[in-house]
């Protein structure tokens, strides 16, 4: 690592974490757009395939664009913690494709077939859709509980012994609950369970659930960790250095789930500036909040600064802030929704978030359109909830367009 200071900042991680210097002298670690790798000798590519031999192999197994993006990561998700040793935390992330794909690889890459998972109500559609339509498939089923209600989650656990692995996704989308980390972890481990969090909303930045009993973090790179819009990534970043070098890496190959060396690129630029964006996106987050708490034609506010949001404490205690997601509802539903969308001026109409922009969805028409309608009003995902992201332009700006799109 190109880092000689002892204790660096969160920002000079960001800035020149993972990078190693090219033997050409790049400023910026270069684009790899090669689809193998040469070698020397039948002898180093014995040694290579063994794992005696340090070195890259296939493009599907990697390169040096994606490893500086993978051990930037993984240095922030463990910046400043320690080991069960007192020693600093080390950490093994692999890039993926996708953050469906580094979902994919650690849930296959961890359960067989007659295990179960247990979660809580409002993920990701994505990951919903994968528990209800693609696990089963191969013997894999979800237990749903409210995990607000941690004996719930208990006594779920100490009925079915099938139950492998506990999946949490806090804050989550895109209700905005927050779940409390540090018990249900603790309730994870005292079963014997696989504890994984997707850290897509939170980023390292603002919450590092390593600093509790978990063994894997996920990510959509595509969101806050990109910031720009620029590339579809993942990652999956694990405790387990051998597991995550032996059968997570297995699984990975094999899926195909690889990343590439242009969007590892656009990524690793993206992490320079993710503690700057992200202190813009809260600061702007928190005004839009309290504009949007107040507007008379606004029914509900989810934002976990809210000190009457349901999990504003447990947001206070795991997170450095409360971030830049919410959600809201509009008298009138999904009509209201559609009008209110409609009207938009600045303020961008698109799935996906954490981009520099700010972006507004309508998740039970798009990214949960493929949960059942009983089953997302069941999570609290209405007909009318709108999803917001909060962007960078002036916060006077997005307030304007806010307002006059809700009339």
């Amino acid at each position: 690592m190109s880092i000689k200071l002892e204790n660096p900042g969160f920002d000079t991680v960001c800035i020149h974490g993972g990078h190693v210097a090219d033997k050409n002298r790049a400023h910026l670690t270069p684009i790899y757009a090669t689809s193998t790798y040469t070698f020397d000798s039948a002898e180093q590519a014995i040694a290579l395939f063994s794992g005696s031999e340090k070195g890259n192999i296939y493009g599907r197994f990697g390169n040096p664009t994606i490893n500086e993006a993978e051990d930037k990561i993984a240095m922030l998700e463990a910046y400043n913690l320690s080991d069960d040793f007192g020693n600093p935390l080390n950490l093994k992330a692999i890039l993926h494709s996708s953050g469906m794909a580094a979902i994919s690889t650690m849930l296959l890459g961890n359960l067989k077939s007659g295990d179960k998972i247990i979660s809580h109500f409002s993920l990701y559609g994505g990951t919903q859709e994968l528990l209800d339509k693609v696990l089963p498939n191969f013997g894999m089923t979800a237990v749903i509980r409210d995990f607000r209600d941690l004996s719930k989650v208990e006594t779920a656990i100490e009925e079915d012994k099938s139950i492998r692995l506990i999946y949490i996704e806090t804050p989550a989308n895109p209700t905005i609950q927050c779940f409390d980390l540090e018990n249900l972890a603790l309730i994870g481990k005292k079963h014997g369970l696989i504890v994984c969090v997707d850290n897509t909303f939170a980023t390292p930045y603002l919450q590092q659930p390593f600093r509790y009993p978990v063994d894997f973090v996920m990510h959509s790179t595509t969101k806050y960790l990109n910031g720009h819009g620029t590339a579809i990534g993942g990652v999956l970043v694990g405790k387990d250095i051998y597991k995550m070098t032996t059968a997570i890496t297995k699984t990975h190959r094999l899926l195909g789930a690889n990343s590439n060396g242009f969007d590892a690129f656009v990524l690793t630029n993206g992490l320079r500036t993710l503690g700057l964006r992200m202190e813009r996106h809260c600061y702007n987050a928190e005004k839009v909040a309290q504009f949007l708490s107040i507007n008379p034609n606004v029914y509900h506010v989810s934002y976990l600064g809210l000190p009457k949001h349901p999990d504003y404490e447990i947001a206070k205690k795991q997170m450095k802030h409360p971030g830049a997601m919410m959600s809201f509802e509009l008298h009138g539903g999904f009509e209201a929704a559609v009008k209110f969308i409609n009207r938009l001026k600045m303020c961008t109409s698109a799935v996906s978030l954490g981009t520099c922009d700010t972006l507004i969805s309508h998740p039970a028409s798009t990214t949960h359109a493929g949960v059942p309608r009983e089953k997302r009003l069941a999570f609290g995902i209405t007909d009318g909830l709108i999803r917001l992201s909060v962007g960078l332009e002036n916060i006077n700006d997005i307030i304007t367009d806010l307002a006059q799109a809700i009339g």
